[in-house]
């Protein structure tokens, strides 16, 4: 019962999350005609649907959490919260009708990128807590190689306005999230 009611709260934070990217993708596709699609734009926006739905899914383990504590729902909330950033970040509320995406991205991309090694360290954290009580389910290995080059491809993205390095970058992360989170989300116990 604690679980669920705790959980409640950082559903409808993942739920805004979810919500923004279905409903900016929806409003792109109507108006495309008129907006300047960026697609490193969109890329980052599945990764963090991806990122989104893999901590949503791997909630459920706590369920069987037998004491929670307030710092422990607070860390939940913050992390469920910078990904609501992150996609809050790539789809800016009021935009006219004929919004240039890219420009947007590459004008916001210094928050975007400062947001997301925000959350990388926030899910090192998350990690090293995970280990610690044993339900972590990927090696040391593995989550290094997955997390440090999106820290370091971050730090650089920060200085560069480079549109080629930024779509390899978004299509690098989108992979990985993606191998990441097939590898890693075991199935849901009854």
């Amino acid at each position: 019962m604690v679980f669920e009611y705790l959980t409640v709260l950082i559903s409808v934070v993942i739920g805004l999350s979810v919500t923004s990217f279905l409903t900016n993708v929806v409003r792109i596709i109507h108006v495309r005609g008129d907006v300047t699609i960026s697609w490193v734009q969109l890329l980052w926006s599945i990764t963090i649907l991806l990122w989104t739905i893999s901590f949503w899914w791997f909630t459920f383990v706590l369920a069987k959490q037998p004491q929670w504590t307030f710092p422990l729902f607070v860390f939940l909330l913050a992390y469920s919260t910078l990904l609501f950033f992150l996609m809050a970040l790539l789809f800016p509320e009021g935009v006219p009708a004929d919004h240039n995406y890219q420009a947007q991205f590459m004008r916001n991309r210094v928050w975007f990128f400062a947001v997301l090694l925000l959350f990388l360290c926030v899910d090192m954290v998350d990690y090293t807590v995970k280990l610690d009580k044993d339900v972590s389910i990927v090696g040391h290995l593995p989550y290094a190689a997955f997390v440090g080059p999106l820290i370091v491809l971050s730090l650089f993205a920060l200085r560069t306005d480079n549109l080629v390095f930024h779509r390899v970058f978004a299509l690098y992360s989108a992979l990985a999230c993606l191998v990441m989170s097939i590898t890693t989300l075991v199935p849901l116990a009854n």
